[in-house]
């Protein structure tokens, strides 16, 4: 499951390095509501990385930041 794209509506856990200052997410549970594309991986090198993810949780908040494929979890409902 881990090789699987994530799409709008995906149902994901949030996995935040303990040094990164939106720890205070780290944990929390949402859904993809909106996917955006950069060129991330031209200085990566992970083609993965152009992806810009927009999470709403589950109470209703999108935090203002964009997530990486690195920082969520996919999950069953």
């Amino acid at each position: 499951m881990e090789d699987q794209a994530f799409q709008k509506g995906d149902k994901i856990k949030i996995i935040i390095d303990e040094v990164d200052p939106d720890m205070n997410l780290h944990g929390k549970r949402g859904e993809i509501i909106n996917i955006e594309f950069d060129d991330a991986a031209s200085v990566t090198g992970n083609p993965k990385d152009n992806f810009m993810y927009t999470i709403e949780l589950e109470n209703g908040e999108v935090p203002d930041i964009h997530f990486r494929r690195r920082d969520i979890k996919k999950i069953e409902d």
